[in-house]
């Protein structure tokens, strides 16, 4: 499996998902997208496609985890960064097939267990932007731009979370959704960057 074919497959999964998410945001009854959040359309009219995207999201997160790892040294960041992205594409799977709002009140160990894995969902990623993304991708000097684009990406992230526990409750959907551009443009760097790199195994040690 070649890098530029994995790249191509980052690129369109980020293109998919916003066509699914953008199929609710635009077509659901009652739905503001300015103010509901998007796992407030995991459920209801049209909550198939933002299940779809999630799921679509957490395939493209996973493919290029692959591609940083046929391409960037071995490294115990590295190995931190895929466990961070691992956890957050099994979160990404629950949250689509066990939508909370679908739980029975008979499981409230389950409830609990999917709203702690929600929540830590965006701080997983933040760590993994902020501190093992950045140092595991610098170790490979053609990927050394995408290090600091990176770690401003998650200086970006952080600043939105804080605009987020500000802001007033009528933009938080707004406030969701530019957290959301911010990572998928971060997948879209991984994935060009994916299609001009030629892949090879790394055996370095951290």
């Amino acid at each position: 499996m070649s890098s530029r074919f994995i790249g191509s497959c980052v690129i369109a999964g980020i293109l998919l998902s916003i066509l699914l998410a953008a199929t609710v945001d635009l077509l659901r009854p009652g739905y503001s997208p300015s103010r509901n959040l998007l796992d407030d359309a995991l459920v209801g009219p049209l909550g198939f496609f933002m299940r779809a995207a999630a799921c679509v999201a957490a395939a493209t997160f996973l493919t290029a985890l692959i591609g940083l790892l046929l391409n960037i040294p071995r490294s115990g960041f590295l190995m931190a960064s895929c466990v961070l992205i691992g956890v957050v594409v099994i979160s990404l799977f629950l949250t689509a097939l066990f939508p909370l709002e679908r739980l029975p009140g008979s499981h409230p160990m389950l409830t609990a267990i999917l709203r702690f894995v929600s929540v830590a969902r965006f701080y997983l990623v933040l760590i993994a932007l902020l501190v093992t993304l950045p140092l595991a991708i610098k170790r490979n000097e053609n990927w050394r731009m995408l290090s600091h684009a990176t770690l401003f990406l998650g200086l970006v992230t952080l600043a939105i979370q804080v605009w987020f526990l500000l802001a007033p409750g009528s933009i938080s959907g707004l406030i969701d959704r530019v957290a959301s551009w911010a990572l998928l443009a971060w997948l879209f760097l991984v994935g060009m960057r994916l299609r001009r790199v030629t892949p090879s195994v790394h055996g370095a040690a951290a």
